[in-house]
């Protein structure tokens, strides 16, 4: 009991998201099989459903999977990356960080990467609008770039460590295949990764400065009569 509760007290922020990943999939009965349409046209988010304000589904759609092998490896990167996030940087930048890069990558795909490649790629003949995504990973890529970045090693192997991560998420474009069978999700999912994990790095740089520079208000000095 007293190992459970050190656990609990230095993650609380991992666990809670692998609780509620987990507490969502056996609701949906998505840890054993794809998640059913019902369930994703519910709790997914479309570029369309910022258009039209359904912004419930921003917070929805990262605490569900799609489900099968893909909730497994939503566990796995969970543990890990906000695990290693929380271990380096603290609960609360984890928190803020996890959260900030999923709202950030979601608001940016709906009302500028979506409409634009929409229009102006594939002029207006794609699904990029309406396909709906759930997961979380665009919070764990996001806190895998906020532990990179506060790792405990030289610059250059940090800076190192971070380029082979990014490039390996900008090869990830030209893959035919992958654990999301749907051309279009497999593209919004790769573009909200290579839009997390710098989102990430630079979570880490702005705490530390807004930490050793927080936002004072000033307070008039009275003045005595003369």
């Amino acid at each position: 009991m007293k190992s459970l509760r050190l656990l609990l007290h230095r993650f609380p922020v991992t666990l809670s998201l692998l609780f509620l990943l987990a507490l969502v999939a056996v609701l949906t009965n998505s840890h054993i099989r794809r998640l059913e349409p019902e369930w994703l046209a519910q709790l997914g988010f479309a570029a369309r459903d910022f258009w039209e304000v359904r912004w419930s589904r921003l917070i929805t759609s990262a605490l569900v999977t799609l489900g099968g092998s893909v909730f497994w490896q939503a566990m796995g990167m969970v543990t890990l990356a906000v695990g290693a996030a929380e271990y380096l940087t603290g609960s609360k930048r984890t928190l803020a960080t996890f959260w900030g890069v999923h709202l950030t990558t979601l608001l940016a795909e709906g009302a500028i990467v979506g409409p634009a490649l929409h229009w102006l790629v594939f002029n207006g003949d794609s699904l990029l609008l309406l396909a709906r995504d759930v997961g979380p990973s665009a919070g764990y890529f996001g806190s895998l770039g906020l532990a990179v970045a506060a790792l405990p090693m030289q610059r250059r192997w940090r800076g190192l460590l971070a380029t082979l991560i990014f490039a390996s998420l900008i090869l990830t474009l030209f893959q035919t295949r992958g654990v999301v069978d749907d051309p279009t999700l497999r593209l919004l999912a790769n573009i909200a990764h290579i839009l997390a994990f710098p989102l990430g790095l630079a979570a880490w740089p702005l705490s530390r400065t807004m930490k050793q520079h927080p936002l004072t208000t000033a307070v008039p000095v009275p003045v005595e009569n003369i």
